[in-house]
């Protein structure tokens, strides 16, 4: 087949259906519906990830008067530094857990130039929004049904910088999901689409992101391999008693237990960040 005629959001959208449907139904998972997991991963950014977020900061065009959309912004990570450079953010998060961390942060630390949304950008409306943007960040976040309505949905609101974080390339966790998902599901492990697609999806709408690759050290601790297995659950969708103990199992095999009985899970991945400037289109 030709490249000029493949419909690159339908490649998408099949790829993306095929990752959420478990034994022939579509399930698509909250995995930070646990507070519990959205405070850790909280932590998680503000130790181990400290580094990886303030550089991220500095590649941000952040000026005193800016406005800030964060879409998917979980607890915070980004969109609370953000707030203390700009005059306001704007944070669309979907998960309960995520959002409920994000306004227990908020409130402890005393913020007022962040607005949050909770729902998910697919469904929002963007009259919600009350104008448009400086800057728009998508951090890991662009699990969405339709990849081409989510970019047109940012277009509409971008009067600056659009910045999208993403994958390049199988992740540790597709290695790990794909070994076990046949003996929880009966079936094949199908993974997320990749920065491919979505580079092609923007390319058909005429926008050409800047584009530069990174590895990133991802790593989760936990205090027993209990709190392992109850992280990992909504991950690896086991939901059943026969599930979890195939899960659990699979766990000890593949985390070591340090001696004080913690378990460090690391993993390294080819990280995207894909760039481009409205300004000039306003």
């Amino acid at each position: 087949m030709n490249l000029n005629e493949i419909d690159w959001n339908d490649v998408w959208k099949e790829q993306m259906r095929l990752y959420n449907e478990v034994e022939g139904t579509l399930e698509k998972v909250d995995i930070w519906e646990s507070k519990e997991n959205a405070r850790r991963y909280w932590e998680m950014s503000q130790n181990k990830g400290a580094d990886r977020i303030e550089q991220t900061l500095g590649e941000l065009d952040l000026k005193a008067d800016s406005r800030v959309l964060d879409i998917g912004s979980g607890p915070g990570a980004l969109a609370i530094p953000i707030s203390k450079r700009v005059r306001e953010v704007v944070a669309v998060e979907p998960s309960d857990g995520m959002m409920s961390v994000l306004q227990e942060n908020i409130e402890e630390l005393d913020i007022s130039n962040i607005n949050c949304i909770h729902e998910g950008w697919e469904d929002i409306d963007i009259d919600e929004l009350g104008g448009k943007f400086d800057i728009v960040i998508a951090s890991y976040s662009l699990n969405v049904p339709d990849i081409r309505q989510t970019f047109e949905k940012i277009q509409a609101v971008s009067s600056g910088s659009v910045y999208v974080y993403w994958f390049a390339g199988e992740t540790s966790w597709d290695d790990q999901y794909r070994a076990i998902w046949p003996a929880l599901h009966n079936g094949e492990y199908h993974s997320s689409p990749k920065c491919n697609v979505m580079y092609n999806v923007l390319y058909d709408m005429g926008i050409f992101p800047n584009m530069e690759v990174f590895p990133m050290h991802r790593s989760m601790t936990f205090s027993s391999m209990d709190e392992a297995v109850k992280h990992y659950v909504p991950h690896y969708r086991a939901y059943t008693d026969a599930q979890v103990s195939i899960l659990r199992q699979y766990l000890k095999e593949i985390l070591p237990v340090n001696e004080d009985g913690s378990i460090l899970h690391l993993g390294d991945t080819m990280r995207i960040k894909m760039w481009w400037d409205n300004a000039s289109d306003n």
